[in-house]
């Protein structure tokens, strides 16, 4: 287990509930490590710079394997909202180390009726050390051997979207 998968576990959703706190939304993020820093990457801007498209499936596996291997990074973290069928809305968040660690947790939250976020949960409702809460979190780490086209447009879209990743001192 990496102490980047350690780090992710202890942190990141505490880090991102204050987020979620300070702007009342849950934005799908996606977040990874080094020694010294976290990065988050909210894929809300994906519409931009994704021909209106907004990130993908097979987009977000390409660019976690891609980031994995430009960064050397050795975990990834995934949140976003989701709803229960009765009405129970969580935050879940997924991690998976290199090694293929797996943690994912809840989170509860509750939202007015114009949407916004008013209350948090900081009690993990559930949580997993085998299963993560979205599928794709599975295929994060696939050795994908990229034809030189999709590593040119991975390499413009990291290009792009490096402005925009949100980056914090890591704590021990």
């Amino acid at each position: 287990m990496s102490a980047d998968f350690n780090y992710l576990k202890t942190h990141f959703s505490k880090t991102f509930n204050s987020m979620v706190r300070e702007h009342q939304a849950v934005n799908k993020v996606i977040t990874f490590c080094n020694d010294k820093e976290q990065y988050f990457l909210f894929t809300g801007m994906f519409n931009e710079v994704n021909g209106g498209k907004g990130i993908t499936e097979d987009l977000e596996v390409y660019l976690v394997n891609y980031l994995a291997e430009i960064y050397d990074a050795k975990a990834f973290g995934r949140a976003s909202a989701y709803v229960l069928e009765d009405q129970t809305k969580f935050i879940g968040y997924d991690i998976k180390s290199a090694d293929g660690s797996v943690w994912s947790q809840q989170n509860n939250f509750e939202s007015n009726d114009e949407g916004r976020v008013t209350v948090v949960s900081d009690e993990v409702s559930a949580s997993s050390e085998t299963n993560s809460i979205c599928p794709l979190v599975s295929r994060y780490f696939e050795k994908i051997d990229f034809p030189d086209d999709t590593k040119e447009f991975l390499k413009n879209l990291h290009a792009q979207v490096t402005p925009s990743f949100h980056i914090i001192k890591k704590s021990q």
